[in-house]
């Protein structure tokens, strides 16, 4: 009994996804085959983002978007990404994930920041700055609760270990640990040519 109830509750995610990603999908600028958008996920501005094929996007995931004055996409998933749970992505500017990065859980990204320069006002009544674009490369893995500020490339196949709070450039095969982040190289790099 157990393993039947398990199995309609499994159907039941599956087809919740399959009606959010249909009701979702025409919204975005583009969005390729064989992905999938989880309920409920928070979608500003939708038509400035880019999603590639066999992208899956968990639930609860939001995608903070606005438009440039220029037209293009704020926010670019290429092919083969894993979104995990609780992603926040603030896309003001320039955002690019490229192919077959992985995300894990409470990912905060964002190529945006608070401006804080006058002391006498809030910093909420400030505004907001673009401060640089952000780059995750090809099959980088990005841990659990970490943060990617502004202005950072992650390298390919690049790690950012969890919890890590990253200001600054992580080189192809590289790792990213702590807070603020450290920045290693792996044990099991290529060796450079």
């Amino acid at each position: 009994m157990q393993g039947l109830l398990e199995f309609c509750a499994a159907m039941a995610r599956r087809l919740r996804t399959r009606v959010w990603t249909t009701l979702v999908r025409g919204r975005f600028r583009a969005f390729g085959a064989g992905s999938i958008v989880e309920p409920v996920s928070a979608l500003a501005h939708p038509n400035c983002v880019e999603v590639g094929a066999r992208v899956h996007i968990r639930e609860h995931a939001w995608l903070n978007c606005f438009p440039r004055e220029d037209g293009k996409p704020t926010l670019v998933i290429k092919d083969g990404c894993y979104i995990g749970r609780f992603f926040h992505a603030n896309a003001f500017s320039d955002i690019v994930i490229e192919e077959e990065v992985m995300i894990a859980d409470r990912v905060y990204i964002a190529d945006v920041d608070h401006k804080y320069k006058d002391p006498e006002k809030s910093i909420l009544s400030q505004g907001l700055e673009v401060k640089g674009p952000v780059r995750l490369k090809r099959g980088c893995w990005i841990g659990t609760g970490a943060a990617i500020f502004p202005g950072v490339t992650v390298g390919r196949n690049a790690v950012v270990g969890a919890n890590a709070v990253v200001h600054k450039d992580v080189p192809d095969y590289g790792m990213a640990l702590g807070n603020p982040a450290r920045i290693m190289t792996r044990q099991d790099a290529p060796p450079k040519e």
